[in-house]
């Protein structure tokens, strides 16, 4: 399984917890046992260094939030984070697509290593920096409307399509 990242928000500071307890804290991610003892050996403080069982909430949240950085990925700006090479790449010859989304862009890339796909999202306010970083491929959105429209025919009204009934002109 891959490394996690483990929300702090949920340890109380000064309450103290035995293994049991901090399994609970963190069931929806299916904490085990081992992995708490297994932190215990890497360096995280107990109360008594007899019996390794009650962990100050301190110090588990002081330790989880230096596990939290060690497994996070920081990306430059013009960099993307790939997902099948777990690191932070560039785009394959520099092209982006571009979406608007709620006020936001979100860009499109493919990993120049992989050629996976990657996205990201900016600012509305950096579209012209980023236009002098990126080639700008695509733009995915209709221009000059709130509400696109998802069924538009832009065919003639004369013309059939194919998968048309030949029945329908019968009654014309």
């Amino acid at each position: 399984m891959g490394k996690r990242i483990y929300p702090l928000n949920v340890i109380k500071y000064w309450y103290s917890y035995d293994l049991d307890e901090i399994c609970q804290l963190y069931s929806d991610h299916r904490l085990h046992k081992q992995t708490v003892r297994r932190w215990i050996k890497e360096g995280l403080p107990t109360i008594d260094k007899h019996t390794p069982g009650l962990v100050y909430g301190s110090q588990l949240k002081k330790f989880l939030g230096k596990q939290n950085q060690m497994n996070k990925c920081s990306t430059a700006y013009e960099q993307f984070y790939c997902f099948k090479c777990r690191d932070a790449r560039n785009p394959y010859k520099k092209q982006v697509q571009l979406e608007f989304r709620n006020l936001s862009l979100q860009l499109k890339a493919v990993c120049r290593d992989c050629k996976s796909p990657m996205n990201k999202g900016y600012k509305l306010d950096d579209l012209q920096k980023l236009k002098s970083l990126f080639y700008v491929v695509d733009v995915l959105e209709l221009y000059d409307s709130t509400s696109p429209t998802v069924n538009a025919h832009f065919h003639a009204p004369n013309e059939m399509h194919q998968s048309e009934s030949v029945q329908l002109e019968l009654f014309r």
